[in-house]
């Protein structure tokens, strides 16, 4: 089946320019409407916030398949020079959101040419708010996934080179949980540091104790990130400071041990403010769950990678500790997510989320490929 690579290029390079935040996505979302009506393929808008879902033969068949790609940006000032870089300063799509809107608006073209040959549904699900973990618990909480009897989807890697298929087979993606933790004490002057109760000080020994709880009360063989990235509080030099907020990241491969630790990283909150004579608080601002693909459709992703890329392009995607809601999806029905290289050999590694990632439009037929494929082998099974 064939895939029109120029297609892809240029909603890539569209997408690219306009880069948008979360849910607030109005000029993407417009672009991507526009493709649809273009095609020729019905959607809706009213699943998910600032989601679209399309749909390929309504009723078709005994299977219904979906495929997923987000659509948001990142808060990131481009580097790239490119002469399609982002319009919108401050905004980048630095983790190659806008090629997978792209690859799957091509995978529709090709698969709605062929249509009365596809024996099964298909929903594509373009996805806001992947980046604050958002957009597919909008869509679980409708019921949607009722609807679908699995799913699949592909993101880029900057590490390989063009049409080189990666996929996982413990750990795709980290439990992460994102929260604020906040102590609260008593202002007072710097000068009578016993008439106040200071929430810096307090701050000093939750975060130490923290990391002695990482070292001595977790198996050492566990992946687990505890990370404090920032810590606010104080305005000037001569008073106590009687609120200091923390940001704190866990990453953990288990659900289990992720609500383990953070129990403890409440008791050991309260005990510290507590025993200083002032009081704390957390609260989850991000979670989502570990993405663990489903073996039997990561064995059949492959397969059909296999077909279409040739044996020699594809490898094992090592375990990692980000986070990726793609995961809310997979406690609903079983699915899989694939990675596809988007480097050539002249070009330097650039990590995602950096202002200078450049992804090669060579990258950009391989996961439509894949996605037909995977279709047309699996539409009457």
């Amino acid at each position: 089946m064939q895939i029109d690579k120029n297609y892809i290029v240029n909603i890539y390079r569209e997408l690219h320019q306009v880069p948008e935040i979360g849910f607030d996505l109005p000029k993407s979302t417009a672009i991507i409407c526009r493709e649809l009506d273009a095609i020729g393929i019905p959607y809706t808008q009213e699943i998910g916030e600032s989601c679209i879902i399309a749909t390929l033969n309504e009723g078709v068949g005994n299977k219904t398949i979906a495929i997923r790609a987000d659509f948001d940006a990142l808060p990131i000032q481009e580097e790239t020079g490119l002469s399609y870089a982002s319009q919108h300063p401050g905004k980048m799509h630095a983790c190659g959101h806008d090629a997978h809107a792209a690859m799957l608006l091509g995978t529709i073209k090709a698969l709605k040419a062929k249509e009365k040959e596809i024996k099964c549904c298909v929903k594509f699900i373009f996805q806001s708010a992947e980046e604050i973990l958002g957009g597919a618990k909008s869509i679980c909480d409708t019921g949607f996934m009722e609807q679908v009897d699995e799913i699949i989807a592909c993101h880029i890697n900057a590490e390989k080179l063009c049409n080189q298929f990666l996929i996982n087979r413990t750990c795709n993606s980290a439990c992460s949980r994102g929260f604020k933790l906040h102590l609260y004490g008593k202002s007072s002057h710097a000068a009578k540091p016993h008439g106040g109760v200071d929430a810096i000080a307090m701050a000093v020994r939750v975060y130490t104790d923290i990391q002695f709880m990482r070292a001595r009360e977790i198996n050492p063989i566990e992946k687990v990130v505890i990370g404090v990235g920032a810590i606010h509080g104080g305005t000037v030099n001569n008073i106590v400071c009687d609120h200091v907020e923390m940001n704190v990241t866990v990453r953990t491969q288990s659900t289990k041990l992720d609500e383990h630790i953070y129990k403890r990283i409440t008791q050991i909150a309260e005990s510290v403010a507590t025993d200083m004579g002032g009081s704390a608080k957390l609260e989850t601002y991000k979670y989502v769950p570990a993405l663990i693909n489903d073996l039997q459709i990561a064995d059949k992703l492959e397969a059909a990678a296999i077909k279409v890329l040739g044996p020699e392009n594809i490898f094992p995607r090592k375990e990692a500790l980000g986070g990726e809601d793609f995961a809310y999806y997979m406690q609903h029905k079983p699915g899989a997510m694939f990675n596809v290289g988007i480097l050539e050999e002249s070009m330097p590694y650039v990590p995602a989320h950096n202002g200078k990632l450049v992804i090669s439009e060579n990258a950009l037929e391989a996961a439509p490929k894949i996605f037909v494929q995977y279709i047309l082998d699996q539409m009457e099974k």
